[in-house]
């Protein structure tokens, strides 16, 4: 999203890791100034894109080989990543969270988290006893 508003970006880290000013990160994308609330919120939306994808695959597939990679790779890793970030971004500064809460309504991003966080939760729970009733277990 920095490179579509037009932001040079200056290093990229897609596996997770500490780093000496951010701390421990999942992935990051350090670019230069002038982009807009949605670079801050573009790792968050690539979350809920992936949890609806996964969803939707999981709703129209009954039987699927590879059902537990599909929810760990589709639904728990988004919602560690949306619980650590939007938690972080409570309480520290320099944040995509934090930078999001001075440049949007405060409201609105609380309820963006707290409603996809719960979702993922609750759809967790939807497949594990959907996977239940399935398999006779």
């Amino acid at each position: 999203m920095a490179y579509w508003e037009g932001a040079e970006i200056n290093e990229i880290s897609l596996f997770p890791g500490i780093h000496e000013d951010l701390g421990f990160y999942f992935a990051y994308v350090k670019h230069s100034e002038g982009t807009s609330w949605l670079t801050e919120a573009a790792p968050y939306i690539s979350d809920i894109l992936l949890i609806l994808i996964t969803s939707a695959l999981l709703f129209w597939k009954r039987s699927i080989i590879f059902f537990d990679a599909i929810i760990l790779l589709g639904l728990i890793s988004p919602l560690i990543d949306l619980i650590y970030n939007y938690q972080g971004g409570l309480w520290r500064s320099g944040t995509d969270v934090s930078d999001m809460l001075e440049l949007l309504p405060k409201t609105l991003v609380h309820c963006a988290f707290i409603v996809s966080i719960v979702s993922v939760i609750l759809l967790l729970r939807l497949f594990r006893t959907r996977r239940l009733k399935t398999t006779g277990s």
